[in-house]
């Protein structure tokens, strides 16, 4: 009897500890940038940020792509991810350090991965990748191969990765010149196992979505406000399922 309200006692205290342990927040999505749940799902975990959240500790992020190339907008940008990171783990710390002035070619961001690994050592690298590559009409394979020796060169060194591919923008004369980047984004991810975040297929749906309601599309700004809440909501799903 005595060893059966010991191992009673023993899973109250348990479920008393999980009860207090911190639980994602519910921050949502907002209504005008809500897209399927199968964008959002990331196919590999993202092991080190998961550790590091399960464990409190502060996640060192470095972004990068042609989004940052307005210095003007960096800190607003970086500050609405992490806000939007922050209201959904609010117990955790996101440190965020970024390169401005990068070209956005892959080969080139390449490099600027490299020097920013063995100068701050981050945790999880978010890589907008492809548009620059796209208007320069870089070669598909030379760019694929880009894609898996970073993705390798990463991966060795235990750091998660995020592509982003290039937006859509409806009504613009280079947006057919998107569709093979993007494509072969898809197919690399696909047969290496990275995680992709399917911008162009997020933002397409949301500017088809807004057409259906008789909505005008969303500027560049409101754009940049739905990726940062999709990008930080499929992080979050990614490191707590």
């Amino acid at each position: 009897m005595t060893t059966i309200r010991a191992a009673a006692a023993a899973a109250g205290l348990l479920a008393a500890v999980l009860s207090f342990a911190p639980q994602p927040a519910s921050a949502g999505v907002s209504a005008g940038c809500r897209i399927p749940d199968v964008y959002l799902n990331l196919p590999r975990g993202l092991d080190r940020t998961e550790r590091l959240v399960d464990r409190n500790r502060p996640v060192r992020i470095y972004a990068l792509g042609p989004f940052l190339s307005d210095p003007s907008r960096i800190e607003r940008r970086r500050s609405r991810l992490q806000q939007e990171l922050e209201a959904r783990l609010p117990w955790m710390r996101f440190e965020f350090s970024d390169d401005p002035f990068g070209s956005g070619l892959a080969g080139t961001d390449f490099e600027r991965i490299r020097r920013e690994v063995a100068r701050a050592e981050p945790d999880l690298v978010i890589w907008q990748v492809g548009t620059q590559d796209a208007l320069a009409a870089t070669d598909p394979d030379t760019f694929e191969q880009t894609l898996r020796q970073a993705a390798g060169w990463l991966r060795k060194r235990n750091i998660d990765l995020v592509l982003i591919d290039p937006p859509f923008v409806p009504n613009v004369a280079h947006e057919k010149l998107y569709w093979r980047i993007v494509g072969k984004i898809g197919e690399v991810s696909q047969r290496a196992g990275l995680n992709l975040f399917q911008r162009y297929a997020s933002s397409r749906h949301i500017a088809l979505e807004q057409q259906k309601l008789s909505s005008p599309p969303a500027n560049a700004e409101n754009r940049r406000v739905c990726m940062a809440e999709l990008v930080a909501e499929a992080i979050v799903k990614a490191v707590t399922r």
